[in-house]
């Protein structure tokens, strides 16, 4: 079993390469940006050719469709309990012009902006922050930050 696990890891910069490609191919041929659809693909392998020269790309590529394969995950739970709220509009939020979209788009730009000074290591002292959280007071100052955005959530209503 472990043997196998360690011959699937010469086909991450493979996997990384085909996820990289097959998006953006499909993401310019979608909003056509590039109207030819063999510069499409010569775009989309240029691009995906990074991520076989530059290992911490692979890194970044699995880091992030894991979590975000997670994030879809519970996010599809989410609405299938919400689903069975009795009532007629219990999903009337996700429609049109909702604030959820901006919310989870917001979320995704900061999720990859964390993973990815996570893998690049650019702008977040990860080290500190790891002795900061092993401390015992670290999990209470958290707890009484948590404590008072509710507070502040519940008192304004």
């Amino acid at each position: 079993m472990v043997a196998a696990l360690s011959t699937l890891s010469w086909f991450f910069p493979i996997f990384a390469f085909l996820l990289v490609f097959i998006v953006i191919y499909a993401i310019l041929k979608k909003t056509e940006i590039i109207e030819s659809s063999g510069a499409s693909l010569f775009v989309a392998l240029i691009i995906a050719s990074f991520f076989v020269v530059q290992t911490q790309l692979v890194d970044f590529v699995m880091l992030t469709s894991s979590w975000m394969a997670v994030i879809v995950i519970i996010l599809f739970f989410l609405f299938v309990v919400l689903a069975f709220i009795p009532g007629e509009h219990s999903l009337d939020f996700i429609k049109g012009k909702s604030w959820l979209g901006i919310v989870l788009l917001v979320l995704m730009i900061i999720f990859f902006l964390i993973t990815s000074s996570y893998v690049f290591n650019w702008a977040i002292n990860w080290t500190f922050l790891r002795n900061m959280a092993s401390k015992e007071w670290f999990g209470f100052i958290v707890l009484i930050i948590i404590g008072a955005i509710t507070a502040s959530v519940i008192s304004k209503k």
